[in-house]
């Protein structure tokens, strides 16, 4: 066995077990510095990746994402250059080759000995053992033996296996992690119809530690962007603000899953914890829950009893209905009428399978209020609004039936009542027992935001979406509501300031592009408008002058009239109410208002009829406060009329 090697003027003193360059030493992590040692020992041979990993993690659970980092520190601490290597080599998609000649110093030699270089060629008997702390009797094929008779007594003694890779948790790091990131779980199958499996355990995992009140969580919809993002776990911590990461793999044969994950420290880009979990499909859901559970327990956090209890709380599931579910999850991250209805169709097969599981119920619930807002689509293919939302009711109640503690039922059961029911009190309480629940649930903070502006209540609806957006920051809708909470509360600057940000992160999002057309017709920045009505599809002359018009841009007198006469597009009552508003046709305004309440047309944005900037020329009119009563909506809140004119003189000195 070498006791130190030499290349250049470095040294690897094997006894020691240190890196030194001129003399001095260099700090390395433990297993860099094996890979290092490794990689020397096989000096001038191309060694694969699935090797390094075998060999220097000893059969533990890690990614690729663990070896890249390992290869990185040490390019750093050699001052190497991946593009002009002076030592490691790359060899894309296949592994690493030490290039440079090196020396060994032998216990029995007085001299060093040379190491076969790329030039003189190598052998595998050539190569001495590398020693480690704690391992210094066993040599490499040795140490695989031992690593993987340890690795199968786990899972002899267990359906679920738990080994700890590092020894290291953020508390002995001293940094503490309150925030962290869920990366999109790698498919190992070999299978690109198992995705939905490894989409599925990243969605429920995500589900789980959003559970943690004092864990700041990203959400699914964020997490899900960074799938083969070519970028660092530092990168990708700093544009989430998080803490930690936590990556792992997905792993089916047959009905045998395993779940390997790891807790990467984001800024110190060091792995904290590793383990492996595997067990029957039907026990996914339990492992699922481990993986959580042990998260948390490395991070440190402290969690309630209730927290505690729902981590631990998951029973066995017919491996069919748990695998529908993790089907219908993936499917529904599509959110377009064909992935809702493709979604709709795997919960109900869950439900069929397994009547007591409680979260499909959850999913089919989710779709059918999904599906109950398509009221553009034909009759013979839309859901009508009044049996969607009936399914959707009798869905949430059979899931809370069997799991009172279920956060997620709560929430859909909050979203139904307002926006199908408009019963904003009840709405409002269910989204803070949600929030109770799970507190990392961006949508239930975004669904309180909507009940808070809709009522006036403007700073808490702000502070609101504004957590949701911090937990989702990459979400669409989030971002679109977070606009459009804004323009309610009337802070136009910070609105249109918001508005740009979605455009930028959705610039073919339709809602998010008719959002913010709205707005910048509304302040009269028309040039900006017309671009975004223009993303929206082609629009002809006629289209964008009718819009004007509406929104009181100069010079287009006429041009609505024009529009309606001529144009195929039939609009619905409630688009029609806003604009005969702002046109200053009140008795045309609220006959459309009256048309839209029998219609169920626009239901969702009505709910906002109150606060809307929209409707402001008719605030003043008495029959506006009727029609609000009348309808179930809450009152003109005394900040808007305040700031749209309609309050009486004697009110305003008051302001």
């Amino acid at each position: 066995m070498a006791r130190c090697y030499h290349f250049e003027d470095i040294q690897i003193d094997i006894e020691g077990f240190r890196l030194l360059k001129a003399g001095q030493m260099v700090p390395l992590e433990p297993k860099a510095l094996n890979l290092l040692i490794f990689l020397v020992e096989n000096a001038g041979r191309l060694v694969e990746r699935r090797e390094l990993i075998d060999t220097v993690w000893g059969g533990a659970f890690v990614t690729d994402h663990v070896l890249n980092r390992a290869i990185n520190q040490l390019r750093k601490a050699l001052a190497d250059d991946a593009k002009e290597p002076r030592y490691i080599e790359t060899v894309p998609t296949r592994g690493y080759r030490f290039i440079a000649h090196v020396e060994a110093v032998l216990p029995e030699m007085a001299g060093p000995a040379a190491i076969p270089s790329p030039s003189t060629g190598s052998t595998e008997s050539s190569r001495p053992a590398v020693r480690q702390p704690g391992l210094a009797t066993f040599s490499w094929p040795m140490r695989r033996i031992a690593a993987a008779i340890g690795l199968s007594l786990f899972v002899i003694g267990s359906f679920a296996t738990f080994r700890i890779v590092g020894g290291q948790n953020s508390a002995a790091a001293g940094t503490p992690i309150r925030s962290l990131a869920v990366l999109p779980l790698d498919n190992l199958t070999g299978d690109n119809s198992q995705q939905y499996l490894a989409d599925g355990m990243t969605i429920e995992l995500i589900t789980d530690l959003s559970q943690i009140g004092a864990l700041r969580v990203i959400s699914q919809t964020t997490a899900m962007q960074y799938r083969n993002a070519h970028k660092s776990l530092p990168e990708i911590a700093k544009e989430l603000n998080v803490d930690a990461v936590v990556e792992g793999s997905v792993m089916r044969s047959k009905d045998h899953v395993r779940i390997g994950a790891q807790l990467v420290s984001a800024h110190a880009d060091k792995q904290l914890w590793a383990s492996s979990y595997e067990g029957d499909l039907r026990d996914v859901m339990e492992l699922e829950n481990r993986v959580a559970s042990a998260v948390a327990e490395q991070i440190r956090v402290k969690l309630t009893p209730s927290e505690q209890t729902r981590l631990a709380d998951a029973r066995s599931v017919n491996p069919r209905a748990s695998e529908a579910l993790l089907r219908g999850d993936s499917a529904i991250q599509g959110s377009t009428f064909e992935a809702q209805r493709k979604g709709l169709g795997f919960f109900q097969q869950a439900i069929d399978l397994d009547p007591q599981f409680a979260p499909a119920y959850v999913g089919l619930a989710r779709s059918y209020n999904y599906l109950a807002g398509w009221t553009s689509l034909p009759p013979n293919i839309a859901i009508p609004v009044g049996e969607a939302t009936a399914a959707a009711e009798s869905a949430i109640a059979k899931a809370l039936k069997i799991n009172p503690q279920l956060g997620e039922a709560y929430e859909e059961r909050a979203w139904t009542l307002l926006k199908f029911h408009w019963d904003f009190p009840d709405a409002e309480a269910d989204f803070r027992h949600a929030l109770t629940l799970e507190p990392g649930a961006p949508s239930a903070h975004d669904g309180l935001s909507e009940v808070l502006a809709a009522s006036g209540r403007f700073d808490e609806a702000v502070w609101e979406i504004k957590r949701a957006q911090e937990l989702d920051p990459l979400s669409l809708v989030i971002n679109t509501d977070y606009c459009r909470v804004l323009q309610y509360a009337r802070q136009d600057g910070r609105a249109m300031a918001q508005c740009n940000t979605t455009v930028r992160l959705g610039p073919d999002d339709v809602y998010a592009l008719w959002i913010s057309a709205q707005l910048f017709e509304r302040k009269g920045v028309y040039a900006q408008a017309h671009k975004l009505w223009q993303k929206l599809g082609p629009c002809d002359g006629r289209f964008l002058a009718m819009i004007d018009e509406v929104n009181g841009a100069p010079g287009v007198s006429g041009a609505f009239d024009a529009w309606l006469k001529k144009s195929k597009y039939q609009p619905d009552a409630f688009f029609l109410s806003m604009a005969y508003a702002n046109l200053g046709r009140k008795d045309l305004a609220f006959a459309s208002l009256e048309k839209a309440y029998e219609q169920r047309s626009g239901i969702f944005f009505m709910a906002f009829l109150a606060v809307d900037p929209a409707f402001d020329p008719l605030r003043s009119d008495p029959r506006f406060d009727a029609f609000l009563r009348r309808a179930g909506l809450p009152p003109q809140p005394h900040t808007v009329l305040a700031q749209s004119g309609s309050l009486p003189a004697s009110d305003m000195k008051s302001q």
